[in-house]
């Protein structure tokens, strides 16, 4: 196998904000594929640092914090090679994903993206057309967004990631035009990784990360629904979410948990903003 030639032909694609993991993911690929960082934290001086540590490293800083889509945008844009691989900061990379992921790539003919399999993940048998266990790799209908090799030559043919959406189902919303334009989605059994699902923030912004979450949620949700099958469509989906929302507020502000029903009020919010077609605004209120 021809690793040289492997590197050459892949971009890697890191979307951070004031993580504190990025070396970590970083010293995992190998030095001689490029990767661009997008960091949505706005940080000049962790562009100077980390461009000054590696040699392979481009840091991009957007004009705003763009999300997760927006960012994989700005990556995508910057892309010259045949592939890109998005990578989340919170993983863990088998040895030879990387090599694997761009083998098979070079061997599949019609494919927008590839995905790596993480062991620990049962995945739901809705997901996978006809699904054969004997088989090395899955066409599959969405799966989460945390490693993704794409064709470059393909992402042209559906468009980038929708940058209404900040947080939550832009992968679903990506992968629902894919299917529609019949652009292959694959699972890669033998390409492995292992999404640490932890945040590579302080500790201290972790309820102020977790009130951004629900807010975003629940926007997005409702958001994906109406743009895909319409308003009332998209009120059936996320109905249930308002209930259960207005019902643990309730409880928590009698019980005067300020925090817990700081949760519930951001999904109530977001549910809100996106019934009546308000922008995705809310940002984690953070400064390091």
């Amino acid at each position: 196998m021809n690793f040289s030639s492997y590197y050459k032909q892949l971009t890697i694609i890191v979307v951070a904000y004031h993580s504190n993991l990025i070396e970590n993911l970083i010293k995992q690929i190998n030095s001689k594929i490029k990767i661009i960082i997008v960091e949505n934290s706005l940080d000049k001086n962790k562009k100077k640092y980390l461009e000054k540590k590696y040699k392979n490293i481009k840091v991009i800083i957007p004009s705003k914090n763009m999300g997760v889509g927006g960012g994989i945008n700005i990556g995508l844009k910057a892309t010259k090679t045949k592939y890109a691989l998005h990578l989340s900061v919170d993983i863990k990379l088998d040895k030879k994903m990387v090599t694997t992921l761009v083998s098979n790539a070079n061997k599949i003919n019609n494919f927008i993206v590839l995905a790596p399999r993480d062991k620990k993940i049962k995945y739901p048998k809705d997901i996978f057309y006809n699904l054969v266990k004997k088989d090395n790799f899955h066409k599959i209908k969405l799966i989460a967004g945390y490693a993704l090799l794409f064709n470059m030559s393909q992402v042209k043919k559906v468009g980038l990631f929708d940058e209404k959406i900040f947080l939550y189902f832009e992968e679903h919303d990506f992968f629902y035009r894919c299917r529609k334009k019949n652009l292959n989605i694959y699972l890669i059994d033998k390409a492995n990784v292992k999404h640490i699902s932890h945040s590579s923030i302080n500790k201290k912004y972790n309820h102020e990360i977790h009130v951004n979450r629900c807010w975003h949620y629940c926007w997005s949700k409702f958001y994906f629904y109406r743009k895909h099958f319409g308003y009332f469509y998209g009120f059936s989906k996320t109905f249930p979410n308002l209930v259960r929302s207005l019902k643990y507020f309730i409880k928590y502000t009698l019980k005067n948990n300020t925090k817990q029903s700081s949760l519930h009020l951001a999904e109530i919010k977001g549910l809100f903003y996106s019934y009546i077609f308000m922008k995705s605004s809310r940002r984690p209120s953070i400064s390091e």
